[in-house]
């Protein structure tokens, strides 16, 4: 996602500087205290970054084709590892014919999350398993951290050829996993949406300061609308 808004934002400051251009003789003209005036007067500016479910998809194979299977340790519920048998849980591209994805879905973010792993018991033994769970993306801006951050919540778990008893422990284990090693997920920071502008006939720069994010979820898309303030720097 930061690639795709670094090319947004960069496409978006040069629309902005060619705007200030077209008025730079203008500018140009004006005192110093009269520029600096009109940037602190100026009410807070929004701009919006779009993204769609092909572009996250393609972010989730680049993911699958470039890096390594993201892994996850299970340590609760008396699992232990063993060098036979190493207790966790990896995400697949695909299993079962149940390939992972995201969707909008009703202003949520929803998908099936494909894994497979083993759990290691000394009173069961090594179980490996494999299969799909239902899952939820909840998005929300930290004002603390400045930051937009992303939650990943796991419904229904679907096994494959394995004891439907285990469901639910294999749930709870998985979700804990999550929960104590990723979740929350800091996707980017107030300041990676920030940037600088110069505008040369008006003699300085303007920096683009982000102020804050708003996530919002349509039928067929991602948009955060993002809050700017204009400053001199």
């Amino acid at each position: 996602m930061q690639g795709k808004g670094s090319t947004v934002f960069r496409l978006f400051t040069s629309i902005t500087l060619l705007g200030l251009l077209g008025f730079g003789n203008a500018l140009a003209q004006e005192s110093t205290g009269t520029r600096i005036r009109r940037v602190g007067d100026s009410p807070p500016a929004e701009a919006t970054v779009t993204v769609n479910e092909q572009f996250l998809n393609s972010f989730l194979t680049a993911i699958f084709d470039n890096l390594s299977e993201p892994a996850m340790p299970l340590t609760i519920g008396g699992a232990s590892s063993t060098a036979q048998c190493a207790s966790e849980i990896r995400l697949k591209r695909e299993t079962g014919g149940v390939r992972t994805a995201v969707h909008f879905e009703a202003g949520r973010i929803v998908g099936p999350l494909a894994f497979a792993g083993a759990y290691s018991s000394t009173l069961m033994g090594c179980i490996e398993f494999s299969g799909w769970a239902d899952s939820e993306v909840k998005l929300e801006f930290d004002g603390a951290r400045r930051a937009v951050l992303a939650r990943f919540q796991l419904r229904d778990i679907h096994l494959n050829n394995t004891p439907a008893v285990l469901n639910g422990p294999l749930l709870n284990m998985v979700q804990d996993a999550i929960d104590r090693r990723y979740n929350p997920v800091e996707l980017f920071t107030l300041e990676q949406l920030s940037t600088r502008v110069n505008v040369q006939p008006a003699g300085g720069a303007l920096r683009l300061q982000a102020t804050n994010v708003r996530p919002e979820i349509t039928p067929s898309a991602l948009t955060l609308h993002i809050t700017y303030e204009f400053v001199r720097g």
